[in-house]
């Protein structure tokens, strides 16, 4: 196994401790400038994931008055823009809060755990898709919670702060997602 696939692994298991709500998975990830790096490896396992969640979200109409070639590029400069963004939004915060010397770390952290949360919403458009809308949406809801709070667990624990501030974390990431999805759709 090559060193970048030994990485992945225990990134991704670091996540799924994480995930479950043991502050031990921070162990697996490598919390150097390197590893903050080699974290956005996550982007490329997350991107033909992103692509079927896109298959999920788009309109007969949207691609009728565009085209899914527009569609498409347009989506993925919006993907790309928001794994810079969000580290750079970040940056200042922990620095307001005194811990950017745990901003690798955390950045690590929320990097490799987009694969687990972009998995259970494919999981969640696959099996919404056979549900009646009601019960699919139910589910879509409740996905979406268990994400926002996996996400203000990694921020807590890996930037060691109290519930107050990790919330702020989670409402940057949900709002720079929010003006991502709708300046994108506005441009198809």
């Amino acid at each position: 196994m090559t060193a970048a696939l030994y990485e992945i692994r225990l990134a991704l298991a670091g996540a799924m401790m994480l995930a479950r709500g043991d502050p031990g998975g921070l162990v697996w990830f490598d919390g150097s400038i390197d590893g903050f790096w080699r974290s956005f490896r996550a982007a490329l396992i997350c991107y033909p994931l992103f692509l079927v969640l896109l298959t999920f979200r788009i309109k007969a109409e949207q691609v009728a008055a565009s085209s899914i070639e527009r569609i498409v590029a347009v989506e993925t400069i919006g993907f790309a823009i928001a794994w810079v963004a969000f580290p750079l939004l970040i940056l200042p915060l922990t620095r307001l809060l005194d811990r950017e010397n745990r901003f690798l770390l955390f950045m690590v952290a929320y990097n490799w755990s987009q694969v687990p949360q972009t998995m259970l919403f494919v999981l969640i458009g696959i099996v919404g898709a056979a549900l009646p809308t009601g019960l699919a949406e139910v589910v879509a809801v409740a996905g979406g919670i268990a994400v926002l709070v996996y996400e203000w667990f990694i921020a807590r624990t890996a930037l060691n702060i109290p519930g107050a501030p990790a919330t702020l974390v989670v409402l940057i990431d949900l709002l720079l997602g929010s003006v991502l999805s709708r300046v994108t759709e506005g441009l198809y």
